[in-house]
């Protein structure tokens, strides 16, 4: 019997690509780049990760299979289009993390619980029953923990609802430019990554959260 090759943990940046988001999805772009860059200067950290990339409108596009970024030449580019379906997010999900999950094993990984990072500047589609699919999503065995990031216009409270910790909910503060906002997360979504990836190589199997400059944590109540 063959030994395990690694213990992979899958990163899903899943982000809101609706129309209020027609100014800032260049920067999210330039963000990924960004952090392809950083995670293939990391080799050993990137070897740990398989990142994937999904945009959401009024249906969600995987752009990006979780992928050995060490072995990608470019980011994809998102696009600004449609309102805001949270349900076509999370049954994206609730979809492909089992079967992305069986095929790493399958290729003999040993496979940590994914972590999904999502990014909204607004509120879900209004009945799209977007709460019924979160459910499914936490649910079953391999589900998911989900750190929410919310920017722009999107809802202290359904941040904190999508987040499946309260350390795991983060939202700016009221006026922040949501630029501004997109260059933080980028910074902490890659020091995230980086961080994990690290603490995989060394034996510790624990997320590794940065917290992104700007964002209020969701953790204790605010006023």
């Amino acid at each position: 019997m063959s030994e395990p090759r690694a213990t992979i943990l899958p990163v899903y940046f899943v982000a809101d690509e609706s129309y209020s988001m027609s100014n800032d999805v260049g920067d999210l772009n330039i963000g990924l780049t960004s952090l392809l860059d950083a995670l293939q200067s990391e080799s050993m950290a990137a070897a740990k990760v398989r990142f994937c990339v999904l945009g959401f409108s009024d249906t969600a596009i995987c752009y990006l299979e979780p992928a050995d970024l060490r072995q990608i030449d470019a980011m994809p580019e998102l696009t600004a289009r449609g309102s805001t379906s949270f349900a076509a997010a999370f049954d994206a999900l609730t979809t492909r993390i089992p079967q992305d999950i069986a095929k790493l094993k399958s290729d003999g990984y040993l496979v940590n619980r994914p972590a999904v990072f999502f990014l909204t500047d607004g509120a879900p589609n209004g009945g799209d029953g977007w709460e019924a699919a979160h459910t499914r999503l936490t649910s079953f065995p391999a589900r998911p923990n989900i750190l929410a990031f919310g920017i722009g216009q999107a809802n202290v409270d359904v941040i904190r609802m999508v987040a499946t910790s309260p350390q795991y909910a983060f939202i700016t503060a009221a006026g922040t430019d949501t630029g501004v906002a997109i260059s933080k997360f980028i910074t902490a979504l890659t020091q995230s990554v980086i961080n994990s990836g690290q603490a995989l190589a060394t034996g510790q199997a624990s997320l590794q959260v940065a917290k992104p400059d700007g964002f209020v944590s969701l953790a204790v109540d605010t006023v």
